[in-house]
C-alpha cells in the first residue's frame, strides 16, 4: 500500500480540523434552534442548517479524494478557507437572528400584558355602564301646594311730606341757608332761614346737612332727605 505524501497528510489534518469546527458550530446552531422553535425565524435557521449540511457533505467529498500535487493542495486550502468564511458568516447571521427574535418576543410579551390591562379596564367600564342603566331614575317630589302660605309683603308706608315748604337755598356771607315757610304760605313775613343744626319752628325737624339739591333732617331720631326743587 502506497503511503500518503506529506501534503496529503497536512490536507487531511486541515480537513479534519475544519470538519470539527463546522461540527461544533452546527451543534451551537442546533441548540439555538431548540430555543426558538416557536419563533417566526425558524425557517431561516433551518435554511442555514441545510446549507451547513451541504458544506459538510462537500468537505467529506473532498476528504475522500487523493490529492497529492501541490497545486491541488493549494486549491483545496483556498476552498477550505472560503468555506470557513462562509460558515462563520452563517453563524453570525444565526446569532443576530436569535437576538432579534429575543427582542421581538419581549416586545410581544409587553403587548400581551398591555392588551390584558386594556381588556380589564374595558370590562370595568361596561360593568359600570350596566349598573347605571339598571339604576332607578331619581324622582323629585313636586312641591306641595298650600303647605306654606305665602305671606303678602307689607306695603311700605307712604312718606309723609314735611310740615313746611322748602323754597330754596340762599347764601349769607359765604354760608349756606335753607329758606322755609309754612305750608301754602306766600307771605314774605312768614319766610325765614335756617342753617345746619337749626330746627324748623313748631316741628321736630332739625337740619343736619345741606347742599344745593338736598336737605337732610333728623326727625325724632330718624333721618329724612328732602329734594330741593330748583
Amino acid at each position: 500500500m502506497k503511503r500518503p505524501s506529506p501534503a496529503s497528510m497536512i490536507l487531511g489534518l486541515c480537513l479534519a480540523a475544519m470538519a470539527g469546527l463546522l461540527g461544533y458550530q452546527q451543534y451551537q446552531l442546533i441548540q439555538l434552534r431548540s430555543g426558538v422553535d416557536s419563533a417566526a425565524e425558524k425557517t431561516s435557521l433551518e435554511a442555514i442548517l441545510a446549507r451547513l449540511n451541504r458544506v459538510d457533505e462537500r468537505l467529506d467529498a473532498v476528504d475522500g479524494q487523493h490529492l497529492v500535487s501541490n497545486e491541488d493542495f493549494r486549491s483545496g486550502q483556498q476552498a477550505l478557507s472560503n468555506r470557513i468564511d462562509a460558515a462563520q458568516a452563517f453563524a453570525k447571521q444565526a446569532s443576530d437572528a436569535v437576538e432579534n427574535l429575543a427582542q421581538t418576543t419581549a416586545s410581544a410579551g409587553d403587548l400581551r400584558v398591555l392588551k390584558a390591562t386594556v381588556e380589564t379596564l374595558d370590562g370595568s367600564v361596561r360593568t359600570l355602564q350596566e349598573k347605571q342603566a339598571k339604576a332607578p331614575p331619581l324622582i323629585v317630589p313636586p312641591p306641595k301646594r298650600g303647605a306654606f302660605p305665602v305671606k303678602p309683603k307689607p306695603k311700605p308706608k307712604p312718606i309723609e311730606p314735611p310740615p313746611f315748604s322748602i323754597l330754596g337755598v340762599e347764601y349769607r356771607g359765604g354760608e349756606r341757608f335753607l329758606s322755609v315757610a309754612p305750608p301754602g304760605s306766600t307771605q314774605l313775613s312768614q319766610i325765614y332761614l335756617i342753617r345746619q343744626g337749626d330746627a324748623v319752628a313748631g316741628t321736630t325737624w332739625r337740619l343736619t346737612d345741606l347742599d344745593d339739591r338736598t336737605a337732610h333732617f333728623d326727625v325724632a331720631g330718624a333721618s329724612r332727605s328732602v329734594r330741593i326743587q330748583p
